[in-house]
């Protein structure tokens, strides 16, 4: 059987790459958009350990106090291959066991075969799984990868609350333990939900009521679900953050435009002149912004506390010229007076002391040197004059320090502030770097440190420079009225540059992301269609395999975004409504992508629960080969009530094929016991019968063995039979089958099947070898029923069991 592989991010990622490299130019950003998206997805942080290149087997559950299993339960699978079947009556645990499965690998309880759409019955549904009465359920299953032999093992407890799923992953020498929330649960979901493997029938035919429902479920059948959506959601998760960046620019623009207009106005009604209105134009990148920004003369303005007057430009070339002179005075004073202030402050007033004290010659003796001297008082009154000549010009010096904040430094500083942006960038420099250099050491505490005289005198320097006056009258022209509506239109403008900066990056994407979407929908529908197709060409077979007694076929499936759609036709070609079918052909058509999908995922094995519900024997033979056949390359648990479903898939599983009996007490115990084929069961049970007649020594009982035995014979003809009917159409099975339920006796059932088997003869070959074994006995058998003497003694009893078993072997050899 062909399968339907899951679609991959990987695969999703080469298909958009095949299809680019045969596109247009034009569209060659779209596509790169996309294949990048595929690639982030790739290499992104989903953990993958369990999904990646896996094939699990299903190898033990284990199962306590869930639904109808309140007592512990172990299953274990041991084919690799094969069919294994839970057989028992209605209520003895079977679907308990399947629904146990799906609730561990799934993680919740509650769920539908249509995911999140689909809604639990409201009267035979329950999210509650626990068996009644009891606090904590308890489900462990343990998967076996089929490739590196990696094992996992999963344990969902269900309580109250919900479910609590952890798991184990021994791969190797290393071991990897995953808890509730562990990432890899997140790909490990996606791919159940892609593929299940776990199929609850009634549950299926039951959520599917409505055409939205058979939507869903065919596009799950799809295999393709879970990449499209992954990607799908990517898609439109970007190509909405582009959107929504670009109208966080629209909006900031609308709002700043609206904002300038009314700072234009208030400046207007101000008595500014010359105002031209802002032109807004469509800018593409942070280049543009920045070319319009200075086209327009908009730049970050500070707003002034103090504002320059027309007085400054004289104020400030005054303060240089006054600082420049006290600069030369103190400067020229100082060579002279190259004393302390202490010892110049005590001459002064020795000076003053002498002249108001009439002080004689001090006998020619000087008091300020202490040598002869005659003419001492001149002497120091001239030397009194120097000195306080030099106090006058350093007093006045420090005056100006003092002064050169508020007289020079924050005018020239307000100069710099408000001077335009095309203002002489070098002149501009210039300043600043003495004005730094003045700030710098401002904070001296001697008014007469030499680096602050030094910064000061420069920028004394530079208001007499031709250069100073020109910029002084352009920061006067810019201050005031003018500078205060450059800044409040600047801080109108602010906003949207902040958002167009935030955002441009993801705007400028919009248009290349919205043709990218484009270009995704349409490589989406053309995935979905050949995958419709290939869904179809496997559906198909199976359709008409289950159906062919009434020659229904599926004429077309089509599965597109919004809508699907499955079309059936009879043998004439004829529309055949979905509404038309029986109860039978219905689950028949259900079944259908059930069984074509059955081989894809991450799953080696599947669960079908009671499939074969409201079949005749027709389908339940064409069911039963087909599932045969799924068998040969993956692992099949399927229960059934149906004893009919049990022997046609004896019949066709040609692998390891298991019965195991469920039952189940009052107290919720279940059991689980491996049963034979009938043949073997009944000569199983004849056996044991003989030896506690043997034991008791009775005379009675041998014939009921006896009766045993031809029934067993009977069995072994039956299943030869069913294999021949498998091999027919349904008509010709149809009428041999009549043909043979009306031969009553064992050698006439023989007899029927020779005529059967006449072109084959291998198979023939074998039915005459095991006639010729056991024909004398089976007469013996038949004739022991009405003549007491023909039913065999004890010693012969052992030796037609034999026989019988040698047979019946043969038998079971007979297959085509």
């Amino acid at each position: 059987m062909n399968e339907l592989s899951e679609l991959t991010l990987e695969d999703l990622a080469a298909s958009l790459r095949a299809e680019a490299g045969s596109g247009k130019k034009a569209d060659t950003a779209a596509w790169d958009t996309l294949i990048q998206i595929a690639d982030d997805l790739n290499s992104g942080d989903r953990v993958d350990l369990l999904t990646r290149n896996r094939r699990w087997l299903l190898r033990q559950v284990s199962v306590i106090g869930f639904r109808g299993a309140k007592h512990e339960v172990n299953l274990t699978i041991d084919n690799l291959q094969g069919v294994t079947v839970l057989f028992g009556e209605n209520g003895s645990g079977k679907s308990s066991l399947a629904e146990a499965v799906r609730v561990a690998l799934e993680g919740r309880t509650g769920a539908t075969h249509l995911g999140s759409s689909g809604h639990v019955h409201e009267l035979w549904g329950a999210h509650d799984q626990r068996s009644q009465g009891v606090e904590e359920s308890t489900v462990k299953v343990v998967l076996v990868d089929e490739a590196t032999t990696d094992s996992l093992s999963i344990c969902a407890t269900i309580t109250e609350s919900g479910v609590k799923r952890t798991g184990v992953l021994e791969s190797g020498a290393e071991q990897f333990e995953l808890n509730d929330t562990s990432a890899a649960w997140r790909a490990w979901a996606d791919s159940v939900r892609a593929s299940p493997p776990v199929l609850a029938y009634a549950e299926l035919a039951d959520e599917l009521q409505k055409k939205s429902d058979l939507q869903i479920w065919l596009t799950s059948c799809l295999a393709m679900d879970n990449a499209s959506r992954v990607f799908d959601s990517r898609v439109k998760a970007q190509v909405e953050a582009a959107s929504n960046a670009e109208k966080a620019i629209i909006a900031a623009k609308q709002t700043a435009t609206r904002a300038v207009g009314e700072v234009d106005e208030e400046a207007l009604r101000q008595g500014l002149e010359g105002i031209d209105p802002l032109e807004w134009i469509e800018l593409n990148s942070r280049e543009e912004l920045a070319g319009w920004l200075d086209a327009r003369q908009l730049a970050e303005r500070q707003k002034l506390g103090n504002h320059l007057d027309s007085g400054f430009l004289i104020t400030v070339p005054a303060y240089g010229a006054a600082f420049l002179a006290a600069w030369d005075a103190w400067s020229t004073a100082a060579t002279k007076a190259l004393l302390t202030a202490q010892v110049t402050d005590s001459l002064v007033e020795m000076n003053s002391r002498v002249i108001s004290s009439g002080q004689g010659d001090n006998e020619g003796i000087c008091p300020t040197c202490g040598t002869s001297h005659t003419d001492w008082r001149r002497h120091l009154r001239d030397e009194a004059a120097r000195l306080t000549e030099a106090q006058n010009a350093a007093a006045e010096l420090k005056n100006l320090v003092r002064r050169s904040r508020t007289d020079l430094i924050i005018p020239l500083s307000t100069c710099l502030l408000v001077l335009p942006p095309e203002f002489d960038a070098g002149q501009k420099s210039g300043l600043k770097t003495l004005l730094d250099e003045a700030v710098a050491v401002l904070q001296s505490t001697d008014d007469l440190n030499i680096n602050l005289l030094t910064a000061i005198h420069s920028l004394a320097k530079w208001s007499e420079r031709p250069e100073a006056l020109p910029l002084m009258e352009a920061a006067l022209a810019a201050s005031g009225l003018e500078h205060e509506w450059r800044c409040n239109r600047w801080d109108a403008v602010s906003p949207y540059l902040a958002a167009f900066d935030a955002n441009i990056d993801l705007a400028g994407k919009t248009a290349t992301l919205k043709k990218a979407r484009g270009k995704w929908n349409s490589h989406l529908a053309r995935i979905r269609g050949e995958r419709s197709s290939s869904l179809q060409a496997l559906v198909g077979p199976a359709v008409a395999s289950l159906l062919g007694d009434v020659g229904i076929s599926v004429s077309a499936i089509d599965i597109t975004k919004s809508e699907s759609r499955l079309e059936l036709q009879n043998a004439k070609g004829e529309s055949v409504e979905l509404a038309h079918l029986s109860a039978g052909q219905r689950n028949a058509l259900i079944l259908g992508p059930v069984i074509a999908t059955a081989e894809s995922g991450i799953f080696a094995f599947s669960i079908l629960d009671d499939p074969v519900h409201a079949f005749d024997d027709f389908r339940v033979d064409k069911l039963s080969s087909t599932l045969a056949e799924i068998g040969r390359n993956q692992s099949l648990v399927l229960t059934t009530h149906d004893a009919r479903f049990v022997e046609y898939l004896r019949v066709h599983a040609t692998l390891a094929f298991v019965v195991l009996a469920t039952t189940r007490d009052e107290d919720g115990q279940m059991t689980l016991t491996p049963t034979l084929d009938p043949p073997a069961e009944l000569i199983k049970f004849g056996r044991k019968l003989a030896n506690e007649l043997r034991k008791s020594q009775a005379s009675e009982g041998r014939a009921e063995i006896t009766a045993l035995l031809r029934m067993a014979l009977d069995e072994a003809l039956e299943t030869v039979a069913l294999r021949h009917f498998a091999r027919l159409t349904a008509v010709a099975a149809k009428t041999d089958r009549e043909v043979f339920d009306q031969a009553m006796f064992t050698s006439e059932r023989k007899q029927v099947l020779r005529g059967f088997l006449a072109d084959s003869p291998p198979q023939l070959g074998l039915l005459t070898m095991a006639w010729q074994k056991v024909s004398t006995s089976a007469r013996r058998w038949s004739d022991s029923v009405h003549d007491p003497s023909a039913v065999p003694d004890p010693d012969q009893l052992d030796s037609d069991f034999d026989t019988a078993e040698e047979a019946i072997e043969l038998l079971r050899g007979i297959h085509w």
